[in-house]
């Protein structure tokens, strides 16, 4: 989970102290399958936009998909958002030694920011965004979905992750007991599992599938295509339809 900055985020996550340098422990705990979730996204990124020339990546944390992604869209150039500067080094780190890397424009900044200043202007053949939006509450990341589909060109594919909450009550009761007894076996502490949990609405936010469906088919995009879950971690694919 990866801060954006600025208005967008509402989270209390805190990605320069020492949260953000145990990320990588901390997204393996809290996303089941998450190299694979990345894995997915690389190969759904390369499979919609084989030949794509431009290509935003928007808060990327340490940069965990970057080298799959740069890898899946050999031609592309990279513009990467990360405001923090922790996580921007990390990513840096990440990334450095692989071919791709001078494919790859740095700006510390939010999306409202690079949009503000004059950065970003709407030319991308793809925008990718995970594990951002569940860093708000609801109205928060309906207007950042907004932000994120205003950067494609027609016919340019959006890819996302979040935390997603199933819809009905008695599905989510289950599915926390299972993510309780996962971390558990994973050998966390009881005290930080509760903590995981009780993060809800506070640190982290679940993105209502419907209410995600029924905003991109507003913006003139496909409906998305569910490419992946574990427990509460889903990504989805789109497109933004041309004329």
């Amino acid at each position: 989970m990866k801060g954006v900055g600025a208005v967008e985020p509402v989270s209390q996550l805190d990605f320069e102290s020492e949260y953000g340098r145990q990320y990588r422990t901390s997204i393996q705990h809290s996303i089941p399958g998450h190299a694979t979730l990345l894995e997915i996204g690389a190969a759904a990124i390369g499979d919609a936009a084989p030949a794509a020339r431009r290509i935003l990546v928007v808060g990327p944390g340490p940069g965990d998909e970057l080298p799959q992604l740069l890898d899946a869209c050999p031609e592309a150039e990279f513009v990467v958002l990360e405001p923090s500067a922790q996580m921007l080094q990390t990513s840096l780190d990440t990334l450095r030694g692989h071919s791709g890397f001078e494919r790859c424009q740095w700006v510390p900044k939010t999306l409202e920011e690079a949009v503000s200043s004059g950065l970003l202007h709407g030319d991308f053949d793809g925008v990718i965004s995970h594990n951002v939006l569940h860093l708000m509450a609801a109205d928060h990341q309906d207007l950042m979905i907004q932000k994120l589909v205003a950067q494609l060109l027609p016919g340019g594919v959006l890819l996302i992750s979040s935390y997603s909450e199933a819809g009905e009550p008695e599905i989510c009761d289950t599915i926390f007991s299972i993510a309780s007894r996962r971390l558990l076996d994973r050998g966390l502490p009881a005290e930080m599992v509760d903590r995981f949990l009780t993060e809800r609405n506070t640190a982290v936010f679940s993105l209502d599938a419907a209410r995600l469906e029924t905003i991109l088919l507003g913006l003139n995009c496909q409906a998305p295509i569910q490419l992946y879950q574990g427990l509460f971690a889903r990504l989805w694919v789109t497109r933004r339809i041309s004329f």
